[in-house]
Parts: structure tokens; sequence; C-alpha cells
């Protein structure tokens, strides 16, 4: 049947009496005199459009009238009957041999224009905008219509457009490839209509499975491969068990079972985001881009890695803090703390000004304790974590751990990084050399010559320990016979000493010795301007970061990484 006009009287087939009873609803700032109806309700009668919703329930007799305020247009004028049951029309002879073409019908009836999209029949759409109010439903399959929203009228309705159209392009399942893979996940979704007037509707997960109404699938998102199934869950009642589709093996733990539905081929459509990746100069990115994925990405992670589950939150300090004061945080389980004050930004408070024992969960402030440079009140950031071995990854960046985490986690500030592991690893002293006049040049060999006083080496050694050793080359630089500056290439003046002392300067990082030097070690005979040189190796490693970022509009107005030397160290 193609795409025509005519007008009829006597097809339409009402499925509801004209007496139902029924409700008016009008726009506020109506012009017009309300229509009044004498009817008694014993429905439940509900009219939703957008933000709009009335109910009216039980026994109502009388004038019934809902009045209400459009946002958008609040000037805008119109009356709507609620019909207390759906009315039902048919467009299409009984046994015709034909169904109708989704989106083809527009029908006139009671001065309102009625269209078809994808099984729902929408009333007045507006030609600007195409929103119109849900008024219905359509089955294709039949021709017959349903309204719960109109204006009433006489049995003269004016089909305006409907196509027809024989042997049906009808579909239970489909698969099909994206135009480009690979896929962004949960970009995919798709629409469609069932034979019987019914939306089909689905978005596809971060894993990639799909469950919408009348549709079960899964997408591949590195292929773009979509695989599709129509129909609907049903219980298991035996009225199944002569029909083609029908296998035991089918049916769930719950007996259900699923129960193919036609749908019509054409009327599926589908949106998706699909990655492309260019290929970029070397020397632009500054790595070699033979050695990346072909799609740019690298994984953080994968199973047999070692993460980091960790959260930090912040509790403020007793304001004033006292010398020796014991604090017991918000929360137990805590593996570190770290101090700040108020300040913008704010000022870390140095590792000697606090302690932290582990076992017993007790912050204890420094006797004496000096705070005078800080603006209170100070901060205390502490964190809870937890090393675990990955077992599983999942492309939806979903991780499984071997073991269970011992700690709770909220989800606001908990993050999990990456952990790269080493093995076991010492710090040492080493070229250790005297120089008559410290030059300033940081070199691994004597420049000039050697002092006439040296430090006795093998029986009063340099000591290191891995928790306080540093990557660094050293100078003692003496100021006086006795006196010396303890000088770091990249340190910088770390303290000073004596002859007749221990030398410990302590690292701030970790409230341990850089090292240790035995005055016992010091000869006679230093003067002002020689120097003792000496390297230090940390049980560190050296790291080699590249971070690249590809061309494109800024999506975050700031990023940041965070890399933390950490292991079993004493």
């Amino acid at each position: 049947m193609g795409r025509g006009s005519f007008r009829t009287t006597t097809a339409a087939s009402w499925g509801a009496s004209r007496n139902a009873a029924t409700a008016y609803r009008s726009y506020a700032n109506a012009t017009t005199a309300q229509p009044t109806v004498q009817r008694t309700a014993t429905t439940v009668t509900r009219y939703q459009q957008g933000s709009l919703s009335r109910e009216l329930a039980g026994s109502i007799t009388g004038n019934i009238a809902a009045s209400y305020a459009l946002a958008a247009s609040a000037q805008e004028t119109a009356n709507e009957l609620i019909a207390a049951q759906s009315y039902q029309l048919k467009l299409l002879q009984n046994d015709v041999g034909y169904t109708i073409q989704p989106g083809s019908v527009l029908f006139e009836w009671a001065g309102d224009r009625y269209i078809d999209r994808l099984g729902k029949l929408y009333r007045n759409p507006d030609p600007a905008t195409g929103l119109g109010a849900l008024a219905g439903q359509m089955d294709y399959s039949t021709g017959l219509i349903t309204l719960d929203v109109l204006d009433g009228g006489d049995n003269t309705i004016e089909v305006q457009s409907l196509t027809g159209r024989l042997g049906n392009q009808l579909v239970n399942s489909v698969t099909f490839r994206t135009p480009g893979a690979p896929l962004r996940p949960g970009s995919v979704s798709l629409i469609g209509a069932t034979i019987d007037g019914e939306t089909v509707s689905a978005t596809a997960g971060f894993s990639g499975t799909i469950v919408g109404d009348f549709v079960r699938g899964a997408v591949d998102y590195e292929t773009g491969v979509v695989c599709l199934d129509f129909g609907v869950n049903v219980f298991d009642d035996g009225s199944y068990i002569e029909e083609p589709w029908y296998h035991p093996d089918d049916i769930d733990e719950d007996g259900y079972v699923f129960k193919p539905v036609e749908v019509f081929a054409d009327s599926i459509s589908y949106t998706c985001v699909a990655y492309s990746y260019i290929p970029l100069d070397a020397d632009l990115i500054g790595v070699d881009p033979v050695r990346l994925p072909s799609d740019g990405r690298v994984p953080i992670v994968k199973a047999g890695d070692v993460i980091v589950v960790h959260n930090t939150q912040n509790d403020e300090l007793p304001n004033p803090l006292s010398a020796g004061q014991e604090i017991i945080l918000s929360r137990s389980g805590v593996a570190s703390v770290e101090l700040y004050d108020s300040s913008s930004p704010p000022l870390r408070v140095p590792s000697t000004a606090y302690s932290f024992d582990k076992d017993a969960q007790l912050l204890t402030m420094a006797d004496p304790l000096d705070l005078s440079g800080f603006t209170y009140p100070i901060i205390c950031s502490h964190r809870i974590e937890d090393m675990a071995l990955v077992s599983g990854v999942q492309i939806n960046g979903q991780l499984t751990v071997a073991s269970g985490l011992q700690n709770s986690y909220p989800v606001a500030g908990t993050y999990v990084s990456s952990a790269l592991l080493f093995g076991d690893l010492q710090a040492r002293a080493f070229n250790l050399f005297d120089q008559k006049t410290w030059s300033g040049v940081w070199s691994d060999d004597l420049i000039g010559d050697a002092t006439s006083a040296n430090y006795n080496e093998i029986n009063y050694p340099i000591a290191v320990t891995n928790a306080g050793a540093v990557k660094e080359r050293w100078a003692l630089v003496f100021d006086a016979e006795d006196h010396f500056q303890v000088i770091g290439e990249k340190y910088g003046v770390v303290g000073e000493g004596y002859i007749t002392n221990d030398c410990n300067p302590i690292n701030p990082a970790t409230n341990q010795p850089f090292f240790f030097i035995d005055y016992r070690g010091f000869g006679a005979g230093w003067a002002t301007g020689n120097v003792l040189r000496f390297n230090t190796d940390g049980a560190n490693p050296p790291l080699w970061v590249a971070r690249t970022t590809l061309q494109g509009p800024a999506e975050e107005p700031s990023d940041q990484f965070t890399l933390q030397i950490r292991g079993d160290a004493e």
C-alpha cells in the first residue's frame, strides 16, 4: 500500500465506550471556557508530560478540571482529555497481508494530528522541534492504535499518510560490525521497533554487556563486533514446549526462558564512539611510537603486577599543639601521616616535629616543640593502604586482586597506584678521598693535591642505612681546623660538624641520618679549605619517566602524578 490520503468514517473500530469516565485538563492562563463532564470515575487515571503529573483516584463525581502551568510557555493554551480507559482505533482490515512501515503514519482526529515513532504515537508535534505529547501506542502488524490522551470527537478519522509493506523484513537476532574500532567503552546505544509497536532500546555497559528493553547481547569494544538477540524473558509454565525456539537448557535458575521477538530490521539504529589514531613523529612526542600499542594506549597494570590501594583523609589537630601531646586520629589502620599548616599553599611540617606509632596508632608531638613559623590550625593528612597482587584486568578498568583487602575504603578519595618492584637493594658509601682545596667542582676524581690529613676508613667506615641514604655526592668542607660544613651536590648544606663529634645529618624525608661518620676516624692536620669527598647510593634505583600527551582540547584544568619510593628498609 503506497503513500496517500483518504478519509474514512466506517473503518474506525472503538475499543472503549464513549461513555467512559473522563477528566479534562487545561493549561493555566487559558482564555476559553472549560468543558464540563458529568461522570463518576472509580479507576485511577494518571497523566504525565515532562514534569507535569496529575493523578485522580477514588470516586469523583461532578465537574473535573485540572490546571497546570508550563514553565517554558506559560501563555500556551490547550485542552486535553484524560481517558479513564484507553481508546482503540484500527487502521488496517483483518488479514490484509501486509504490515505498516514504522514512521509512516499520520492521521487527524478531532482537530489533532498524530504521528508514529518506533511504536509510539505523539500528538500535535511541534514543526520546529518535533516534540509532541506522548499519546499512545501502535501495533504495526495489525494496525491497532491505542490512545491514552485525546480530545474526543466523532468517528471521523482522516488518515493523511500510511505506508504498507509486503514481505516483512523481520529479525530476532543480528550481528554487525561498527564502521570503526576500537570503541569507547559505554558509548554504544541502540534503538528499534518490534512488530507489535514496542520500543527496543539499550545501552552497552563498560564490560560490553547489552541488556535492555526487548534486547540482550554484547559488544567487543576492541573489534567493534555487536551481537544482539531480541526478545523477552518469560516464565517457563510449560506452554512454550512446542515452540521451535524453546530448549530446556535455556531455562535460567529462576525458571525463565528467553522468548524471541520479531523486530523490523530497518528500524534498528545505533550510535557509538570509535577511536582513531594518527602516528606521530617520534621527535614530537619524545618516544619511539613503534614501541607503543597501535591505538596509543598503554596499560598501567597487568595480571601479576602489584598495586597499592589507598585513601587519604585529613584531621584538624587541636589548636594550639603542645610539646609531647598525644593525639588519636579519627580512624584506625593508618599507614602513614603528614602534617601541614593552614597557609596557602600549605607548608609541610618537618617530620622532626612529630612521630607516629603505627602499632599504637598514636601521633605524638615532639618535645621540645617549635611551630612558630606555621599557621594554625595544623592539618594531619593520614593514609590507609593495601598492597595487593593483581590477578585479573578488564578492558573497562576493573581490577581483580588475588586476596581481599584488609581495610574498608570509601569511594571518594580512594585511588589505585601501580607499584614497580626492584627486588633487594642496599645503600652504600663509596669513593672516599680528601682534597687540599675545595674548588666547588663535583668530581669523582681528585682535583689538585691531597691533604696531609686523612680519614681512617678502614677502622671507622662511613655507615649508611636503607632508610636514610640517598644517591648523592657529599663534601665535608672545612672552614676551621676542627669544623666543617656538610654539603650535598643536590641537597646543598644539610648540616655542620666537628672532628671531635660524630656527624649524622638527618634526612627530613625519613627522619633518619643520610650517613654516619665516627669522629674517631678523623686524624690530625686538617686546615681551612680542606675537603673530604665521598658518594652515597640509596636503596632505590634510578627511574626514567616519559609522559606523552596527544594533541587535543584540554579536558582537565590541571593534572599531576606522584612518585613515591617505598620499601621495607632498615
